[in-house]
């Protein structure tokens, strides 16, 4: 299953995607987009919404109702992208915190008002390493002076690093150092009683 989140056109808010399987995530059948391709960052897509599902740990969830995903425009244009960008996180600390995880009894004790952010790191490595016979992707990142490591999911920037032997590697390895690059942060479904901060998404554009 997938997970699939983005800001809205309308208003810039963040919109979780919830599934029909009983943790929500989407089924290929569902994700599907009516030109017969998969959703990308920055595409733009109408999704009609059943009702909102918000839980404390993920405020944005909806619940999708049983129609095709339609293609409005692949990639956003300038106008759109500049919503995108407005929805990026200012606060101090991301997702409520420093650490890379929270848990369940954080959240139940304060629910959270956001599971999604939208950062400019100011440094960024990626670091792969092998731990007990399985390979570790990790996004490690400053912000406001802070350093980040947070697990990667986003599946094409996995492709990418799953290329490589273990080691850490600076951002400027896959990209030009005039691009700008953004990630998506979600946070997790429980896993062992906590909830982890995922980059669930890299998003690169050349200027």
């Amino acid at each position: 299953g997938r997970c699939i989140a983005g800001v809205s056109v309308d208003d810039g808010q963040w919109i979780r995607l919830h599934g029909n399987s009983p943790d929500g995530a989407l089924c290929a059948c569902e994700y599907s987009l009516d030109d017969g391709t998969e959703p990308r960052l920055l595409d733009v897509i109408e999704v009609e919404l059943h009702y909102a599902l918000p839980t404390d740990s993920h405020p944005e969830d909806w619940q999708i109702a049983p129609t095709r995903w339609h293609l409005v425009e692949r990639p956003a244009n300038a106008t759109r992208r500049q919503k995108v960008i407005a929805a990026a996180d200012k606060a101090t600390t991301i997702l409520r915190g420093y650490r890379d995880r929270m848990s369940e009894d954080e959240i139940k004790a304060k629910p959270l008002q956001a599971s999604l952010a939208l950062v400019c790191p100011d440094e960024l490595h990626w670091w792969i390493r092998e731990d007990r016979g399985k390979r570790k992707h990790r996004a490690l990142f400053q912000r406001h002076h802070v350093t980040y490591d947070f697990s990667v999911t986003d599946p094409h920037w996995l492709d990418q690093l799953n290329l490589l032997p273990a080691g850490i590697y600076p951002h400027c390895t896959f990209v030009t150092k005039a691009a700008e690059t953004w990630l998506t942060v979600s946070l997790s479904e429980p896993f062992h009683n906590f909830h982890y901060k995922l980059v669930a998404g890299v998003i690169v554009r050349a200027n």
